[in-house]
């Protein structure tokens, strides 16, 4: 990737584009599956850098170890002048420490437990990407799209309509509640997640190990461990919530 991709994608975040450059963003995003990919680890990025450098201490190790990677990555003219771009976007010196960040993460050089501690939420939350389950309503497809985008609040109203007309429809159950957890609607989340837990649904143990990951965003350790242990093993998560009760035991 070019470094001005990196630009883009710091100022798609922050609604730094106008309409024109918004809809060729999202335009590239559905022809590009590089690109798409790379906007989707930068964003991941972004977000665990801003959930998990807590302190002084933490930023500047972080820091020092970014500065080894990106001075290894752009000493090797990768990549090109950007002086017309920066007039109009955050210092490249935060650009870079993000490319670094991309580039150490693809390359397995960081973990998420970086820094040690407690895991976290943003730790686990790598969702299945949604697909079109039933019909070819206008809503569903937008939903769909704003899932995979991680666009979660638009996610959210447009599977709440979808759901009127179609409340039994457990898969989309699953994703509007995987979004109102996202959102910090906690109440509303683990309802919808009992309903799929208690019935008779194929989704329960998805739904155990969600609502598990609720509650560990929550900070109610307690309660994500007993959620964790009913999990079967034929569950596909079954691994994760093994890994993730062998850090809270």
């Amino acid at each position: 990737m070019e470094d001005q991709d990196y630009i883009l994608f710091d100022n798609y975040i922050n609604n730094e584009l106008s309409e024109d450059e918004i809809s060729a963003f999202e335009e590239r995003m559905d022809k590009d599956l590089v690109f798409a990919n790379s906007f989707n680890l930068y964003l991941e990025t972004t977000i665990f850098l801003q959930n998990s450098i807590r302190n002084e201490d933490e930023t500047n190790d972080f820091k020092k170890n970014l500065e080894t990677i990106s001075k290894d990555y752009f000493s090797q003219d990768k990549v090109k002048s950007t002086t017309s771009v920066e007039t109009k976007t955050k210092p490249f010196t935060l650009v870079k420490y993000l490319v670094a960040a991309c580039i150490a993460l693809l390359f397995g050089v960081f973990a998420f437990n970086q820094f040690g501690g407690e895991p976290s939420y943003s730790d686990f939350n790598s969702h299945e990407p949604m697909t079109i389950v039933r019909g070819n309503v206008k809503d569903l497809i937008q939903a769909t799209k704003a899932f995979n985008n991680k666009e979660y609040e638009k996610a959210n109203i447009l599977l709440k309509n979808v759901l009127e007309n179609d409340p039994d429809n457990s898969e989309l159950q699953l994703y509007y509640a995987i979004t109102n957890i996202e959102l910090d609607n906690f109440k509303v989340a683990d309802k919808e997640l009992n309903k799929l837990i208690n019935g008779a649904s194929a989704y329960k143990d998805r739904a155990l190990w969600y609502s598990a990951l609720s509650r560990l965003k929550q900070k109610n350790i307690d309660a994500t461990i007993v959620l964790l242990k009913q999990i079967t093993e034929e569950a596909d998560d079954y691994k994760e919530a093994q890994k993730l009760l062998d850090k809270l035991e």
